[in-house]
């Protein structure tokens, strides 16, 4: 898991500290040919927590925090970088792995309503919030993808339009998109979400509806078509705050007669 937070690693060197004793690794079952490619994959460095730790602080300090960072999950983290590093199955699948195979370790051995396993399972929900999300995405490399599977143009009332994009994420790794409706002469009309993207995990879609209903300005009878509506995603190739959203799909959308 690379993500380098230093409020993250507090955290789980708090959760450490106070965890309860493990149960046995428990990995999911899997085809051998998979598995072997997979162990194939490993790096010496893979472990829980962020990589900079291993790669860029000085051995002791990685010896020190490593186990510390490992806690009862050190096996199930190395197999989730090498399933990131391997690439067959789509992020989404690796996490949900990762935080399968957590929980059965948090379970094992001990009762599920103990306050021992409640502390693991939080433990491994953090873990899997860790990947679940861009900087995921960052680690298991790729680049921004994705299509519009479907555009619905409708007037929620009178003098108004509202156009309901359907985004589907058809890439191996979590998306962060936007979708922005525009004049044919390229003025905005509207963006959804308005201030930050929103995660599209692998496999999956999301509704994004813009219009002119919270406008002051744009209304029905101000428009002549065809418009366009855009999907955009945010680059998961970097992390940078400054990245510009990259241009998926556009498509042309007629204007209904006014009521």
């Amino acid at each position: 898991m690379n993500i380098p937070s230093a409020r993250l690693i507090a955290s789980l060197l708090m959760l450490s500290a106070c965890a309860a004793t493990p149960g046995t690794d428990r990995p999911m079952p899997l085809s051998e040919d998979y598995l072997s490619r997979e162990d194939s994959a490993r790096e010496a460095w893979d472990r829980c927590g962020p990589e900079f730790i291993q790669l860029n602080m000085p051995a002791p300090v990685v010896s020190l925090l490593g186990p510390l960072m490992d806690g009862p999950f050190g096996p199930v983290c190395q197999r989730h970088d090498a399933c990131y590093r391997l690439q067959e199955h789509s992020q989404t699948w690796c996490d949900e792995r990762m935080r399968t195979e957590m929980i059965d370790i948090c379970n094992d051995g001990r009762p599920a309503d103990s306050a021992a396993a409640a502390l693991c399972r939080f433990r491994a929900d953090l873990y899997h919030g860790m990947v679940d999300n861009r900087f995921g995405a960052y680690a298991y490399e790729g680049v921004a993808g994705g299509r519009i599977a479907s555009v619905e143009v409708t007037q929620p009332a009178a003098g108004e339009l509202s156009v309901c994009v359907t985004a589907e994420n058809n890439s191996k790794l979590l998306q962060e998109y936007v979708v922005e409706l525009r004049t044919k002469d390229g003025k905005r009309i509207d963006r959804s979400p308005r201030f930050k993207e929103t995660a599209v995990r692998a496999g999956t879609a999301a509704t994004f509806c813009a219009g002119t209903t919270t406008s002051t300005y744009w209304s029905l009878r101000r428009l002549t078509g065809p418009l366009e509506v855009t999907l955009l995603a945010d680059p998961p190739d970097s992390i940078s705050l400054s990245d510009k959203l990259v241009l998926l799909e556009t498509r042309s959308v007629a204007l209904p007669a006014e009521d």
